[in-house]
C-alpha cells in the first residue's frame, strides 16, 4: 500500500478524535507534523493542513499561544471536535432562472464524439446557465495531491470560483467529465471525490454528457451525499432542482452556511 495523502491521515485525526472520551486529543508538535509528513513548516503547508482539518470541523490550538506551525517541538498541539457530523442541508433557497425551451432542445440532441467534446459543447454551456461567468471557471485545474513529503499533481476537469481571481479558499464547484460512450462507474465517482477532498467545494458534479450525477461534499465527515442522478433527457424537466443545488447562486450560500458553521462552532443540524 503507498502512502497516505494528507487528506486521508486528516480523516484518521478526525476518527482519534471523534473517539475520545472527551472529544478532544493532545499531540506534540513535533509528532503532528511528523504525522503528515511535513517536514518544513511553510505558511503552504500549515494553510493546507489546517484547511483540511477544519473541514472536517476539527478546531486547533497550541498551548503556548504560539501562532500554529511557529511552536516549539515540545509544545502541544490541542484538537478539538466542534461541529457535530450531521447532514447538510438538502437544498438552498434560490430564484431558478430557467433557459429557453429551445436551448434544452438544442443541448440535449447534441451529440458528443469525445470527453473535450462533453466538456465543451455541454458542461461549459450548464455551467453558463447556471449562473457562473467565464473567469469563474478553470479547465484542466492542477489538483496537489501530498502523500508525505511527496507531491503529485493531478488535474480536474473543470473547477468552479466564486469568480475571476480564483482564490483556493473560494471554490464552489467541481465538475468531472467522462467520454459520453461510457458509464459513470465508482471509479469515476472516486475521483471527483478524491479532488473534493483537497479542494473542498461545496458540490461537485460528474456525467459523461447522457447521465449527471451531482453529490454535496460533506466535509469527509460522513459520506458525500448524490442529491440526483438523472439522464440528459430529464434536463428540462430537473432544471428548478439542479439549479437550486449547484447554481452559483445556490453553491455560493452553501459555501458561506459551511464556513459561518466552522467558525462559530454551531453543530450542523
Amino acid at each position: 500500500m503507498g502512502k497516505k495523502t494528507e487528506a486521508e491521515i486528516a480523516l484518521e485525526v478526525y476518527e482519534s478524535v471523534k473517539q475520545s472520551s472527551d472529544k478532544q486529543k493532545k499531540l506534540k508538535s513535533s509528532t503532528f507534523w511528523d504525522r503528515f509528513g511535513i517536514e518544513k513548516r511553510t505558511e503552504n503547508a500549515v494553510e493546507r493542513i489546517s484547511r483540511l482539518l477544519n473541514a472536517q470541523q476539527l478546531n486547533l490550538t497550541v498551548k503556548s499561544g504560539a501562532p500554529l506551525g511557529k511552536e516549539k517541538d515540545d509544545d502541544w498541539i490541542v484538537l478539538s471536535l466542534t461541529l457535530l457530523p450531521q447532514d447538510l442541508p438538502n437544498t438552498t433557497p434560490v430564484q431558478v432562472q430557467c433557459p429557453a425551451p429551445e436551448w434544452f432542445q438544442a443541448i440535449q440532441t447534441r451529440g458528443f464524439e469525445s470527453e473535450r467534446e462533453v466538456e465543451t459543447y455541454f458542461m461549459i454551456p450548464l455551467l453558463e446557465k447556471l449562473g457562473y461567468d467565464d473567469g469563474d471557471i478553470f479547465i484542466g485545474c492542477p489538483v496537489d495531491i501530498f502523500k508525505g513529503t511527496q507531491k503529485a499533481v493531478k488535474e480536474a476537469d473543470i473547477v468552479i470560483f466564486k469568480d475571476a481571481k480564483r482564490d483556493k479558499k473560494d471554490i464552489l464547484l467541481l465538475a468531472e467529465v467522462k467520454n459520453a460512450d461510457k458509464g459513470i462507474n465508482s471509479d469515476h465517482v472516486g475521483q471527483a471525490k478524491s479532488y473534493a477532498r483537497e479542494l473542498l467545494p461545496a458540490c461537485y458534479i460528474v456525467s459523461n454528457g447522457q447521465q449527471v450525477k451531482v453529490f454535496h461534499f460533506n466535509g469527509m465527515l460522513i459520506p458525500d451525499q448524490c442529491k440526483m442522478d438523472f439522464s440528459r433527457s430529464e434536463l428540462h424537466e430537473k432544471w428548478a432542482e439542479f439549479y437550486s443545488y449547484v447554481s452559483k447562486e445556490a453553491t455560493s450560500k452553501r459555501k458561506l452556511w459551511m464556513e459561518d458553521r466552522i467558525k462559530s462552532g454551531m453543530a450542523i443540524t
